[in-house]
């Protein structure tokens, strides 16, 4: 049997690479020769895990179909995913052979020869649907991705995930987790990152949560050279014990994602977002009185329906009280047959772009204090990757390194903060 090539091309989130390894995985069981991200020229196939999170996503997705197209209409392009699942035809109509939705990536060994669209819109409410484990790390990264549930609850006003992923929740038994977790410790990786669409809900439906997961990882894993990191969670999840835990732990990483989206209750009343401006104050101020070098990163979106000079203002405020690790910043996108779309007093786009560049120079100041102050503690870095005599990681705080020397992949080190770039910070090994 001769070998086919295949390149897979992931967009998206973390749970999207998790998935594209299980697809690779199950492709190279039926003697597929699978690369990822490589845009290779002489593969047979590309399959192109596809993200519907913004319009920005969709633009790349479908330049990229019509590029592969242009340069080799005889190779095979399937798109699978959530932007696949959510507007099949759309692709089909620019090129793409085959249009895999969010079940049916999952079983790609049954599609993999075929034309067309097959897309199950409401696959959640199957009963023996299921969230798929990888069995290695994406793209032979360091750290492996362990999805632990699948669906979200929240309806925000904005997304478009929820029509793709659903609204049923679907989460990884306890038994499941700690076995893989075991797996992949023996294996000798050491990062292990929790992701799925709203980890907050990991557990509904039963007398078990992610809560009660952190504090169990904590009690078995403690005395093993192993990190833990939660992908992203929702603000109004977070409580003080979370954060002692995190924070104490010498296995968690001192740091939390948040899907913040806004700070103005005006804003977050129309998002569709449950909590306050007075929670956000309240709760920044609980994280930074137990540790004051605690690392949190956020998502912000800015230009949405009805905000105001004064909204904006207040996500400004926020940003020069609080010193971020990192803030990934998004202009607000329309997306299709969200409530959002539908609202008055959409944006103009001239006003923006106004805004996102306004609000990246403050994003930038508050980033830099944080760096700054993080200068004078030491880390411990996981080293992930060596290029010639320079090596890289992350530390506990979700800060990326760069040491001048070449140490030994995937071991850690104690580090200390040397000088500051705007790709991360350049550090030396105690």
């Amino acid at each position: 049997m001769s070998i086919k090539k295949i390149d897979i091309i992931t967009f998206g989130c973390k749970l999207n690479q998790a998935e594209s390894e299980f697809i690779g995985e199950k492709l190279k069981n039926i003697n597929f020769d699978v690369s990822y991200d490589k845009k290779n020229n002489n593969s047979d196939y590309v399959l192109i895990n596809s993200c519907t999170v913004t319009s920005e996503a969709e633009r790349k997705i479908k330049q990229l179909i019509r590029s592969i197209k242009k340069n080799n209409s005889n190779k095979k392009v399937i798109v699978v995913g959530c932007y696949a699942h959510t507007n099949a035809e759309e692709l089909r109509n620019i090129g793409a052979d085959l249009i895999l939705g969010n079940l049916e990536k999952k079983y790609i060994e049954n599609y993999i020869e075929k034309k067309g669209i097959f897309v199950d819109k409401v696959y959640w409410n199957k009963e023996k649907e299921r969230v798929f484990i990888p069995s290695k790390p994406y793209n032979s990264y360091s750290r492996y991705f362990l999805p632990i549930e699948e669906g979200c609850l929240e309806f925000c006003s904005y997304c478009r995930i929820i029509f793709a992923r659903g609204n049923k929740i679907r989460s990884v038994e306890k038994e499941d987790i700690f076995n893989k977790v075991d797996e992949i410790y023996n294996k000798g990786i050491k990062e292990i990152v929790f992701t799925g669409i709203n980890l907050s809900y990991f557990g509904y439906g039963t007398d078990y949560n992610l809560k009660k997961l952190i504090y169990d990882l904590n009690e078995k894993y403690s005395n093993k050279e192993i990190r833990f990191r939660i992908s992203s969670l929702y603000p109004d999840f977070i409580d003080k014990n979370i954060i002692k835990v995190l924070n104490e732990s010498p296995i968690f990483e001192k740091h939390i994602h948040l899907s913040l989206q806004h700070v103005s209750d005006n804003v977050l009343r129309n998002m569709g977002r449950k909590y306050t401006e007075k929670y956000l104050y309240n709760l920044f101020d609980m994280i930074y009185s137990i540790n004051g070098y605690f690392s949190v990163s956020a998502d912000l979106i800015v230009g949405f329906p009805g905000e105001n000079k004064e909204d904006f203002q207040k996500l400004i405020s926020f940003l020069n009280k609080y010193d971020f690790s990192r803030v990934h910043a998004f202009r607000y996108s329309s997306r299709p047959n969200t409530k959002a779309a539908r609202m008055k007093n959409q944006i103009p786009g001239n006003i923006k772009k106004e805004r996102m560049k306004e609000l990246q120079k403050y994003i930038n100041i508050s980033t830099n204090r944080y760096l700054d102050k993080l200068k004078s503690k030491n880390t411990k870095v996981l080293i992930e990757k060596i290029s010639g005599n320079e090596s890289f990681g992350y530390d506990e705080y979700y800060i990326y390194h760069k040491i001048d020397k070449k140490l030994s992949d995937n071991m850690f080190y104690s580090v200390r903060i040397n000088n500051i770039e705007n790709t991360g910070v350049i550090s030396y090994v105690l």
